[in-house]
């Protein structure tokens, strides 16, 4: 099941975010991520969070429309988004993409990619989608697909990451292990349209990029 979380971070530029909409069975809506399933003309099928960001005139118009709204208490030790991830996973998504999850608030930011981590381990692929920047993590084999060209880097998250190969890229990289103090992986190009990573060991921050 492929499961879209809308977040209340920053998205510029919604028609960057469309594509990605594409298959899904079920949206959820964290807190202030109502203002983007507005801004896109979709209703999701769960709004929740403490609700102290969604404005009242958007809560009031998806009550209408029949939308379910779990509210949890302010002091909490989850965030907004954290509980509707867990709601998704609970749910059986296979497959869940965190959109308006990056923004201003940097400590957020990371915490969203912390709940990539929390996807991986589990056996769910997780997705970041910025209209700047789509985010995801590995540690085995990780294909993805974008542009000739296009920038992608591969960082180590949380430590050393061994790359055994890649396939796709234009600074290939084979055994050689990324360190924690030494972003080399930053800025590497897309050769073709697809990118193969093989990861022997650690887990790889994969980020492409999109200006």
């Amino acid at each position: 099941m492929k499961t879209l979380i809308f977040a209340n971070g920053d998205i510029s530029d919604y028609s960057k975010i469309y594509k990605w909409m594409k298959d899904h069975d079920y949206i959820i809506c964290a807190d202030g991520g109502v203002k983007h399933s507005n801004a896109m003309n979709i209703i999701p099928n769960l709004i929740v969070g403490d609700l102290d960001s969604a404005t009242p005139t958007l809560l009031e118009k998806y009550n209408e429309l029949g939308v379910t709204v779990e509210r949890f208490p302010t002091e909490k030790d989850v965030t907004d988004t954290q509980i509707a991830v867990d709601l998704a996973m609970s749910m059986g998504a296979d497959e869940i993409l965190l959109i308006g999850a990056l923004g201003d608030r940097w400590d957020h930011s990371y915490a969203n990619v912390m709940l990539l981590y929390r996807m991986a381990k589990r056996g769910i692929t997780g997705w970041i989608i910025g209209d700047k920047n789509i985010i995801t993590i590995c540690n085995s084999i990780l294909r993805l697909e974008g542009e000739k060209d296009q920038l992608l880097s591969l960082l180590p998250f949380g430590g050393n990451v061994h790359i055994q190969s890649t396939f796709g890229l234009k600074y290939p990289i084979s055994d050689e292990i990324l360190t924690k103090d030494y972003p080399l992986g930053i800025s590497n190009v897309f050769a073709d349209e697809n990118v193969e990573v093989i990861i022997k060991e650690g887990w790889v921050l994969a980020i492409l990029v999109d200006d």
